[in-house]
């Protein structure tokens, strides 16, 4: 008959897989630190993008607003050259509207 020879794992296996139990842990803990790592490179980066978006954005339209505005200047500034009269007597039309608003009724 052959005997079953059942072995007992001893305190020498035991912490031999506690410490390799441990340096799988250590090396998934720096996996992830690495992971989260780039992932929070790749939304630093992503966020840094669409704010350069955006301030291009703003750049373009504060230029466009001024550009109008220098137009409208010059519109004005032509318009009171050509008509001086009528530029004169609509500045006092409009102070003189302005007025009656701007006075307090009793």
């Amino acid at each position: 008959m052959a005997q079953n020879k059942v072995t007992t794992p001893d305190s020498d296996d035991l912490n031999a897989q506690i410490a390799t139990l441990r340096q799988d842990i250590g090396a998934i803990t720096e996996t992830l630190g690495q992971m989260a790592k780039a992932q929070r490179d790749s939304m630093t980066d992503a966020a840094q993008r669409k704010f350069d978006q955006a301030r291009e954005r703003g750049a373009d339209a504060v230029s466009a607003a001024q550009a109008q505005a220098n137009a409208l200047n010059a519109q004005a500034h032509d318009f009171v050259q050509e008509k001086p009269a009528l530029s004169l007597g609509m500045a006092a039309a409009l102070g003189f509207v302005v007025g009656i608003l701007s006075t307090s009724r009793r």
